[in-house]
């Protein structure tokens, strides 16, 4: 369909209600692990091929693509759940050609530096892939939004790891450009349905600004000690860390899975808490995966791992469990409209992230572990008390 073609916009999907939420959790979470799966067992071929150092390469490669894409998406992530129908469906297109233009500018830029060109296809085909599966998000259907990622990393690593096992001598550059490619095609290939409206000009207000704030910290919260410790020269560190690291993000998304289920509940009640996830089952959730982790941890010492490793898996149990927590928060929150109050929270976060990963460098892995449980007990912290303290029932700020 052309971009200048008017549609009836299509009807909001009924989101699951009651029980039927945990099991579209669930069913999202089985998606998204396996998903994640196959991300942890491409880092594990790498490093195997290539070894750990070459991994922590990859790694900061892989973060910067993450430093780039994620804040330029934010406004359309953030405004996604809480616009009407028809002004998501018009940001959506302009949502899907930008990130469609990335993927051209990195595939330009590749010839002169594999890092950038890297960075920006990556950054492109995840905005067009965002745009692709926004609407299964908005409409709070996770499970099949995670089973489209699941999908687009079965292709890369379909791709990518065939190369890397069936070629005499592997080139890590040219290992990298067929993953990427591989989860690209599918968002390339499906472009076309992604642009049901006319594209509508980004809205700029002092809202859009603090929203991309906070969406560029948040972004440089995840991956600011795999960057820190392979500028700082421990580069086995950050690959060792970001194993550990990419398990607790990943277990972390079962609470945005189930968050997300709420959205048209949370839409409708203004952001009231009331129509939102109950502290029970975020804690319950929570639990879960701190337990997951700690036994990665215990497996990794059983079966003698580098000590780093496991110490590393250790120390991000706890955080696994604030991480959770925080991921359900941060749901109500985007719906609350409660964006400076994040900013803000993520900029205390980060600051004490950064300045002890500094401090700790010289532990490599452990020591980053030790900043993120540090700097995650005090923005979970704050989030979860402004969702379930003494101002939950608060209504939306518009």
């Amino acid at each position: 369909m052309n971009i200048g073609t008017k549609v009836q916009p299509p009807l909001e999907s009924p989101a699951p209600e009651g029980a039927s939420r945990v099991i579209t959790t669930l069913k999202a979470s089985g998606w998204m692990y396996s998903s994640r799966a196959l991300v942890f067992v491409w880092a594990l071929l790498i490093t195997h091929t290539f070894g750990i150092q070459a991994y922590g390469l990859y790694a900061m490669a892989f973060a910067a693509g993450s430093l780039l894409g994620v804040p330029l998406d934010s406004y359309f992530t953030t405004r996604g759940p809480r616009v009407a129908r028809e002004v998501f469906l018009r940001e959506r297109t302009t949502r899907a050609i930008f990130g469609f233009a990335l993927i051209v500018l990195g595939v330009i830029a590749w010839p002169f530096s594999i890092i950038a060109g890297f960075a920006v296809i990556k950054a492109g085909s995840d905005v067009a892939f965002q745009a692709s599966r926004s609407s299964l998000i908005r409409d709070g259907q996770p499970d099949r939004a995670q089973r489209a990622d699941a999908i687009r990393q079965v292709l890369g690593m379909l791709l990518g790891s065939t190369y890397l096992l069936l070629a005499q001598q592997p080139d890590l550059r040219l290992g990298a450009a067929l993953y990427l490619t591989g989860t690209a095609l599918p968002v390339l290939l499906g472009l076309q349905a992604m642009v049901h409206a006319r594209p509508s000009f980004p809205e700029i207000t002092t809202r859009s600004f603090v929203i991309l704030a906070e969406s560029a910290l948040g972004v440089a919260y995840v991956q600011c000690e795999v960057l820190l410790l392979g500028v700082l020269g421990h580069m086995g560190g950050a690959g060792y860390y970001s194993f550990g690291a990419t398990l607790v993000w990943s277990l972390a998304a079962l609470g945005q899975s189930f968050g997300t289920t709420f959205h048209g509940s949370l839409r409708a009640s203004n952001g009231d808490i009331s129509g939102g996830p109950q502290l029970r089952t975020a804690v319950f959730l929570s639990v879960a995966t701190a337990s997951a982790l700690g036994l990665f941890a215990l497996a990794a010492y059983l079966f003698e791992g580098e000590t780093s490793l496991w110490l590393t898996f250790a120390i991000l149990a706890p955080v696994s469990f604030l991480r959770t927590l925080s991921s359900v928060a941060t749901v109500v929150l985007v719906l609350q409209h409660r964006d400076r109050f994040r900013l803000s929270v993520t900029a205390v976060a980060i600051t004490i992230k950064v300045g002890m990963v500094v401090l700790l460098s010289g532990f490599g892995g452990p020591g980053a572990a030790i900043a993120f449980l540090v700097a995650d007990m005090v923005m979970s912290g704050a989030y979860s008390y402004a969702v379930y303290g003494g101002r939950a029932a608060r209504p939306a700020v518009a």
